[in-house]
């Protein structure tokens, strides 16, 4: 799987965090680099930048060697981005987004909602009624909400994933790309088959 850098750097915040994206962009450029030298590079301390590299670590996004240094005699590990836990990583991140959107479409079908008429809050029906139906920001009395396009909007979301999981980034693009290049092959034979013709045609006249 290769995903554009704004793709990486999508998944990447959504289950590590922004903070990272410095530290990701060093390693995927160089190999085997101390927590030391990276902290250095980033202007950071060695603590923060090793419970990045702990974060990415969790979602198997990086990997590292451990060696001794032979003069002061204590460990120093080297770190290096790792391109294989990237597939596993989003499809991961897309599952759980599939699952939310999930239980919030069951909460949206099952549940009744109230919103303020000045935009202030939305509440499901107990919390709402425990307010006496009275919106806490303004005071204004609340109103019952058709949730229906609120629904349709989020099985479309959930169609979307699932057709986003069985087709992995640049996958559609590349069928596209084939598509493309199927029907300029297609129009070119056409153009010379007509070329051919017409010349036919011509030298018949002549005849």
């Amino acid at each position: 799987m290769k995903l554009s850098n704004q793709e990486l750097d999508d998944l990447i915040t959504s289950i590590v965090g922004e903070d990272v994206l410095p530290l990701v962009q060093i390693l995927r450029t160089k190999n085997n680099i101390s927590e030391f030298k990276l902290a250095e590079m980033l202007n950071i301390t060695v603590n923060q930048t090793r419970n990045m590299l702990y974060r990415l670590n969790e979602q198997n996004l990086v990997n590292f060697l451990r060696k001794k240094d032979k003069k002061k005699g204590w460990y120093i590990y080297y770190w290096s981005f790792n391109k294989k836990g990237i597939e596993n990583a989003w499809t991961k991140n897309c599952q759980k987004q599939l699952e939310d959107f999930k239980a919030r479409l069951r909460r949206e079908e099952e549940g009744m909602f109230y919103v303020c008429p000045q935009g202030c809050m939305r509440l499901p029906m107990e919390t709402a009624m425990e307010f006496e139906f009275r919106c806490q920001e303004c005071g204004t009395l609340m109103k019952e909400q058709e949730n229906q396009k609120t629904i349709m909007n989020i099985k479309k979301l959930i169609q979307d994933l699932e057709k986003k999981i069985q087709e992995p980034p640049q996958e559609e693009k590349k069928k596209k790309q084939v598509k493309k290049k199927k029907e300029i092959k297609k129009t070119v034979k056409k153009a010379i088959k007509k070329f051919l013709k017409k010349k036919k045609t011509a030298a018949k006249k002549k005849l």
